[in-house]
């Protein structure tokens, strides 16, 4: 495991522990295999064990939040494995949305469901290869459940600084790790955040399934030494304008790569094998950068447009000799007419002409 930080300096950006956060990110990590013919087997890798696990660590609890969409069966595995789990909605929310609603559940280094979350089989479409999926965050706090459950309660339903109600899925590891860093030296938010009556948070883990690499995103805090602050005035904490913007920009960034993991993993045989290891990346993400701009935003449609700029090459649109492409990109239709005409336009132009010196490449370019 590559450790982002440098003889214990954190990368670029960094805050603090005490008023601040400590953000460290650990690259190349090790994930887990299927340890056949281990015993015993091992629950973390190890690399990462003295940072779940702390070995000396008395005063707090491994907690996970996981978004039951994204496990097949979350609730009733936690049922059969008798591990303390609790919906983050109540009410009617939890009994309509229970099956794809974030959970809080504590976990043990012996717990089948820690070793799930530490485990990757490269091309397994298993039910239980989870971890993929970046399906939730870990902390250590302290082990009032009732009072951290309470605690995150507060954070998924919140208010944006324009009055509206914002939505954070906060348990997705790539937003989270950027908002806190876009937060990391700001006392009171970061109080908000990590210091609550009954609920410390002193160390987050976020781990993500980047396309090149799995990378661990550590966040230290020392709750002791936070002040929460009363809300001024009564104002309720609003979401600012450049935190939701850190919070989309590492959305967009996630989905760029999900594009282009989607387009190697259907496609991959038929590009070029000696074809730079990011290329699909950079061609999907300078196909974001045209095309979110003209109107077209819906990730299935962009998912489209990136395979034909995978194949025919950067710019596909301006290869038409008629300019027609571009003129549609160009146009104010809604954007599933103006996805439909590039389909149609597409499909009447030779493949010879839209890939040009392309083909003769293999894509390679």
């Amino acid at each position: 495991m590559a450790d982002g930080s440098v003889t214990g300096a954190s990368p670029a950006g960094p805050g603090a522990p005490g008023p601040g956060l400590k953000l460290t990110v650990h690259d190349d990590v090790q994930m887990l295999d299927i340890q056949r013919g281990v015993h015993p087997r091992r629950t973390v890798p190890e690399a990462m064990q003295d940072l779940i696990f702390p070995p000396d660590e008395q005063d707090t609890v491994l907690y996970a939040i996981l978004d039951a969409a994204k496990i097949e069966n979350l609730q009733i595995m936690l049922e059969d494995a008798v591990i303390p789990h609790r919906c983050l909605f109540k009410g009617d929310a939890e009994e309509e949305l229970g099956d794809v609603a974030p959970w809080l559940v504590v976990l043990s280094e012996v717990d089948t469901l820690t070793r799930m979350l530490f485990t990757h089989l490269e091309g397994e479409d298993t039910p239980w290869n989870i971890a993929r999926f970046e399906p939730g965050i870990l902390f250590r706090a302290s082990p009032d459940f009732d009072a951290v459950w309470r605690h995150w309660r507060r954070f998924y339903r919140m208010k944006y600084e324009t009055g509206k109600t914002y939505y954070f899925r906060f348990w997705e590891p790539a937003p989270m790790a950027a908002y806190l860093g876009h937060i990391k030296d700001d006392p009171d938010r970061v109080a908000h955040w990590f210091c609550r009556e009954g609920a410390r948070i002193n160390r987050m883990f976020l781990l993500e399934n980047r396309p090149l690499t799995w990378r661990l995103t550590e966040v230290e805090a020392e709750p002791e030494n936070y002040t929460r602050p009363r809300s001024q005035d009564g104002k309720p904490f609003l979401l600012t304008s450049g935190e939701v913007g850190a919070i989309a920009h590492a959305r967009l960034e996630r989905d760029m790569e999900e594009v282009a993991r989607r387009i190697e993993k259907t496609f991959g045989e038929h590009l070029d094998e000696d074809r730079e290891t990011d290329l699909v990346y950079r061609r999907v993400r300078g196909l974001f950068e045209r095309m979110m701009p003209a109107g077209i935003k819906q990730l299935d449609h962009l998912y489209l447009l990136a395979c034909w700029e995978v194949f025919y090459g950067p710019g596909f649109e301006q290869k038409d000799p008629q300019d027609e492409l571009r003129q549609i990109c160009l146009s104010t239709s809604r954007e599933v007419r103006k996805v439909e005409a590039l389909r149609a336009r597409m499909n009447a132009i030779p493949p010879t002409v839209l890939a040009g010196e392309q083909q003769a490449q293999g894509a390679g370019a």
